[in-house]
């Protein structure tokens, strides 16, 4: 192991007890610029959230048709009837609307 790493020490410099990294040194260099000018997840003051949990989704989570139909049968139903998107709506540079709604009582 110490031969390698003598032979590849930019690969090797990586390697500790706690984490290690396999990259190229272009790659070693930006991810060096990203740590020394950016500001890690953990210090950041926010508060990462799961999203809206309805503990039943078939009952919160209505399709199009649906929700025409409860505006229809009463308008104030528009009040509590919101887009929602899901995880697997989200795309990395957009999303893709599934036409699904959530009835969202506060």
């Amino acid at each position: 192991m110490s031969d390698y790493c003598h032979h590849n020490e930019i690969l090797c410099q990586f390697l500790t007890s706690e984490s290690w990294v396999i990259l190229s040194p272009i790659e070693q260099q930006i991810k060096n610029k990203i740590e020394k000018i950016g500001t890690p997840l953990k210090d950041w003051n926010i508060n990462i959230y799961r999203g809206i949990l309805t503990g039943l989704n078939e009952a919160f989570i209505i399709d199009g048709k649906t929700k025409d139909e409860l505006i229809k049968k009463s308008p104030k139903n528009a009040e509590i009837i919101r887009p929602i998107l899901r995880g697997r709506d989200i795309k990395k540079y957009g999303y893709e609307f599934a036409d699904l709604w959530l009835i969202y009582i506060p």
